[in-house]
């Protein structure tokens, strides 16, 4: 049985208020957060990977962390070489709001939506994440639109990254971590 004809299923004005109300739950219940773009120094075309990245602006934004209990992940693992920490998180952030911080001018991102490889400086916990994967389709076309972007983040393991932001508390880590 088809839908029904009567019920018009997500026109502009419905996408839009959904959107609005979106972004007023992130701006409430979120965590203002700093997006890191990488900029790929020397690339690996082979294995695809770069081990000398640098991350030179920050832009700050507002992300919902979605599981309020505490990290996911395999948590705090004692391995022969020391205690590793996997602490995971999944952050969610409004596509409206991040066009917005596109569109500022100085702006030196040039993808259209968060990326994997990216970082994210979460101050609260005074730690970084590393975007691991970008869920784009979440929630799945309610109101017919893809209002937010989902983003799985694992605990960022620095390994003399260069760190030129701008943005003091954020540099730091490069003073306090390279050798």
């Amino acid at each position: 049985m088809p839908t029904n004809v009567y019920f018009d299923h997500g026109n502009t004005n419905e996408q839009r208020l959904y959107e609005d109300l979106i972004i007023e739950q992130l701006s409430i219940y979120g965590q203002d957060v700093y997006y890191l773009p990488r900029t790929l120094v020397n690339e690996d075309s082979v294995l695809g990977e770069d081990t000398s990245s640098k991350f030179t602006s920050a832009y700050a934004i507002e992300m919902y962390v979605e599981n309020q209990d505490g990290f996911e992940g395999e948590q705090e693992i004692i391995r022969k070489f020391g205690v590793e920490l996997r602490d995971d998180v999944s952050l969610v952030v409004s596509k409206t709001r991040w066009q917005k911080v596109l569109e500022a001018e100085n702006n030196l991102i040039e993808s259209s939506r968060p990326n994997e490889g990216d970082l994210v400086w979460f101050p609260r916990v005074n730690a970084f994440f590393e975007i691991q994967f970008v869920e784009h389709e979440q929630p799945f076309y309610q109101q017919s639109n893809l209002p937010t972007y989902k983003l799985s983040c694992t605990r960022f393991e620095y390994s003399s990254e260069k760190l030129d932001t701008g943005i003091s508390t954020i540099d730091s880590f490069e003073d306090s971590l390279s050798t």
